[in-house]
């Protein structure tokens, strides 16, 4: 089940249009009540933090455009053997096909989800100017009324709205898009949870027992030896307390299905670049793997007998 994702409040619907705001003639067009409609539908889906919400509030025309064009970037990339834009928009570990199974509605969520847009709630907007762009756009310009117990200011809004039918939808926020493009560009990038070690930093603090066993387990994944990466990379402890037939079931998967191989690589080859926190006397080492695009929050080694082993 997708998670809906969370939208954190920052300044991306606050644009810096406050020339535009302070130029626009006093008998200006300021727009159609199903434009306003559009617009402030727009509005309360990023104030409400549901990335799933906004997503509905965009036109779906474009947001089929919007994901076709990042798959087919990621496509070219994976068939050169990278996942450098993948890595950046969704984090390595979620596996291309699995985004390639994504609605527009969701895929679309999961991005916006990632560059935590978000904006003010506004108790009435104020539309002052609709103006035409290429393609059928529509700027609307207008000043949002907060609630009353939460100010008086009220802030310069402005919404990309296109025709929908006889009605209108936003559109794919243009700030949004620089954003991504400056995402895929290395130009910014998502703050993961984990410290990745950079050039000022020292090297990941893994042990060279650590690094061997991440070696020998990221070999057997990519051969396909999942016998003998659950067999023999996995913990005594692991096979102990996991009843035979999940067992069996683990490798089965790990077997048959490529996504479950290519998360399990992901996380430790996103392991292999992070410094762990030891605990238990130095036995056992946690990796955060949060932010990484992969379906489990962390990564655990343990020591048993002298030899580190994949403990879940």
């Amino acid at each position: 089940m997708i998670e809906t994702p969370r939208l954190a409040v920052s300044r991306w619907i606050l644009l810096p249009i406050l020339a535009v705001f302070y130029a626009l003639p006093a008998a200006a067009d300021n727009g159609s009540s199903s434009q306003h409609r559009a617009a402030e539908e727009f509005l309360a889906a990023v104030a409400s933090g549901d990335a799933t919400a906004l997503a509905h509030t965009i036109h779906p025309d474009q947001l089929d455009l919007f994901r076709k064009r990042l798959l087919d970037e990621m496509r070219l990339e994976a068939d050169r053997g990278e996942n450098v834009i993948r890595g950046r928009l969704f984090g390595v570990g979620r596996p291309l096909a699995e985004l390639e199974r994504l609605t527009s509605i969701n895929f679309f969520a999961g991005l916006a989800g990632r560059l935590q847009p978000g904006g003010r709630r506004f108790d009435k907007v104020e539309w002052l100017a609709a103006v035409s762009d290429d393609g059928g756009m529509v700027q609307l310009v207008g000043r949002g009324r907060p609630p009353k117990d939460q100010g008086t200011v009220r802030v310069p809004v402005l919404v990309s709205i296109v025709p929908y039918g006889k009605d209108w939808k936003a559109g794919v926020p243009l700030e949004l898009q620089a954003k991504l493009e400056d995402l895929v560009q290395g130009r910014s990038q998502v703050q993961a949870a984990g410290r990745i070690a950079s050039d000022s930093e020292p090297l990941p603090a893994n042990t060279q027992g650590i690094i061997d066993l991440l070696k020998l387990a990221e070999q057997n994944l990519v051969a396909g030896n999942c016998e003998d990466f659950y067999g023999k990379q996995m913990s005594p402890n692991f096979r102990k307390t996991t009843a035979v037939k999940a067992l069996r079931a683990l490798v089965t998967s790990c077997e048959s299905r490529p996504e479950t191989r290519e998360r399990l690589l992901s996380a430790l080859r996103v392991a292999r670049d992070l410094s762990p926190k030891y605990d238990y006397a130095g036995t056992r080492a946690v990796y955060d793997l949060r932010g990484q695009g992969l379906p489990f929050p962390q990564l655990l080694l343990e020591q048993v007998d002298k030899r580190w082993y994949i403990a879940e």
